[in-house]
C-alpha cells in the first residue's frame, strides 16, 4: 500500500513509506502558440521515491546515460521539496531528451509529486521555466500555461477526443538553449498579429477537429528561425501533411515535429510516413501517439 502526505517544501515525509508517480510527454507551441500552449502525448516518465539514509538514483530509458549524481535534475527537485535528498529515486522515461517533448518538466513534476510536493506544477514550473509543457504533464489534455505577475497560472482547454498524433522523433538534438539562441529579439507587429489571429483559429480547431486546418499552425515567432538550424523540419512537416495531417509543428524547440491527425487515421498513415521518411535521408523514427488526458497519476505497486 502506498501512503500519501502532500506537505509544502522543506517539510520531513510522514505516514509515507513510497510513492511512484508517473506523467507524460508533452509538445508545446503547437504553431502560433508559443511559450503558452502544451499538449500531454502518450510517452510517460515514471518516478518512484523511497525514503532511504542517503541519496541513490537509479535511471532507466532515456536519461539514463546522464551523470547520475548530487547536480541531477530530480535530486534538486526533490531537495527543494524537501529540505533534503536522503532518498532512493528510481526513473525509468520513454521521452527522448533535446527533442522538445518536455523531458525535464515532466521529471520535474512526477519528482515534486513523489515527494508530496504541495502543488508539483508549481515546483516543476519553476525548475525548468515552462509553464506550459509542466502544466501539459501535470493536468494532461491541452493547456495553456505562462508567468502572471508572481505566480504561474494554468488552465485546461477543450481539446476534441478524435485527435490523435504521429511524432517523428529525429536522430538530431537540439538543445533547448540553442533553439532559443536564433530566436529574434524583437518581434514586428504584423508578426504578433499573424501569430495571434492563427492562434485563436487554433483553438476553435483543437476544439472541434472538423475545423482544423492546416494554416490554423503557421508561426512567425520561432519556427521559420530553427529552420535555419535544424532544415529538415520543413522538409518533415511537409511529409506529415501530405500524408493526412490536418496540423504538422515543432514539437516544443524541436527536433521532434508533431503531426495532428482524425483518430483512426494516424495509424493507417503510419506506414507510408515511414516509408516516406526512408526516402528523405533524414535518421528519424515515427510513433502513433494519443493525447493523454490522465496526466499526473500515482500508481500503485502493480503498475
Amino acid at each position: 500500500m502506498v501512503f500519501v502526505a502532500f506537505v509544502t517544501s522543506g517539510v520531513e515525509l510522514r505516514e509515507r513509506k513510497q510513492v511512484k508517480v508517473r506523467v507524460p510527454a508533452s509538445s508545446a507551441n503547437l504553431g502560433p502558440g508559443f511559450d503558452t500552449l502544451g499538449l500531454a502525448l502518450s510517452l510517460y516518465v515514471t518516478v518512484e521515491v523511497h525514503e532511504s539514509d542517503s541519496l541513490s538514483l537509479v535511471a532507466v530509458g532515456h536519461g539514463s546515460d546522464l551523470v547520475l549524481n548530487d547536480d541531477h535534475l530530480a535530486v534538486a527537485v526533490a531537495r527543494s521539496v524537501l529540505g533534503h535528498s536522503n532518498l532512493a529515486i528510481s526513473i525509468e522515461s520513454q521521452i527522448p531528451l533535446a527533442r522538445g517533448l518536455g523531458s525535464s518538466a515532466a521529471v520535474a513534476v512526477a519528482v515534486a509529486a513523489a515527494c508530496g510536493a504541495y502543488d508539483a506544477f508549481v515546483v516543476a514550473s519553476d525548475f525548468d521555466g515552462h509553464s506550459e509543457n509542466a502544466g501539459a504533464s501535470y493536468l494532461g489534455g491541452l493547456v495553456a500555461g505562462a508567468r502572471i505577475d508572481d505566480g504561474w497560472e494554468l488552465t485546461s482547454l477543450t481539446i476534441d477526443p478524435r485527435i490523435s498524433a504521429i511524432l517523428i522523433i529525429p536522430e538530431t538534438e537540439l538543445s533547448t538553449t540553442e533553439a532559443r539562441s536564433v530566436l529574434p529579439a524583437f518581434v514586428s507587429r504584423n508578426d504578433a498579429v499573424f501569430n495571434l489571429g492563427r492562434l485563436a483559429f487554433l483553438l476553435a480547431g483543437l476544439a472541434d477537429v472538423d475545423q482544423l486546418k492546416a494554416e490554423f499552425g503557421q508561426d512567425r515567432i520561432h519556427e521559420q528561425a530553427r529552420e535555419k538550424i535544424f532544415p529538415a523540419a520543413a522538409v518533415i512537416k511537409e511529409l506529415l501533411r501530405d500524408n493526412g495531417a490536418r496540423l504538422a509543428t515543432w514539437s516544443g524547440a524541436g527536433t521532434a515535429m508533431l503531426g495532428l491527425f482524425d483518430r483512426g487515421e494516424a495509424d493507417s498513415r503510419l506506414v507510408q510516413i515511414r516509408n516516406d521518411l526512408s526516402k528523405i535521408s533524414v535518421p528519424a523514427q515515427a510513433v502513433a501517439l494519443e493525447v493523454d488526458f490522465g496526466g499526473l497519476t500515482i500508481l500503485d505497486d502493480s503498475q
